[in-house]
């Protein structure tokens, strides 16, 4: 089991803190497995947005530990080769 800690916009950081989403689609440049711990932690500015430049990479400070069930690696259904969407169960929340 790895910790993977990963920047995730603030749109869909509040799409899984309100349980709406319970899966990341993410590149596997990190060889993720089942049971690997994922921290999601919130960026005040999307990763568009800090793309230009004009906006620094900056944490709101809330955090989801999730743990990864299930990968579904592409290519398959859509999903480009090297991409992977991961089933993810909540195992807790922080707010600093």
């Amino acid at each position: 089991m790895k910790i993977q800690k990963l920047k995730t916009d603030p749109e869909v950081f509040q799409a899984s803190w309100n349980g709406q989403k319970s899966w990341e689609i993410r590149k596997n440049d990190r060889d993720y497995q089942v049971g690997d711990a994922l921290v999601l932690e919130e960026t005040k500015y999307t990763g568009e947005e800090m793309k230009t430049g004009e906006w620094p990479l900056e944490y709101t400070g809330r955090k989801l530990l999730l743990e990864v069930e299930f990968i579904l690696p592409g290519p398959v259904y859509g999903l480009q080769d090297g991409w992977v969407i991961m089933s993810c169960l909540e195992v807790s929340r922080a707010a600093e």
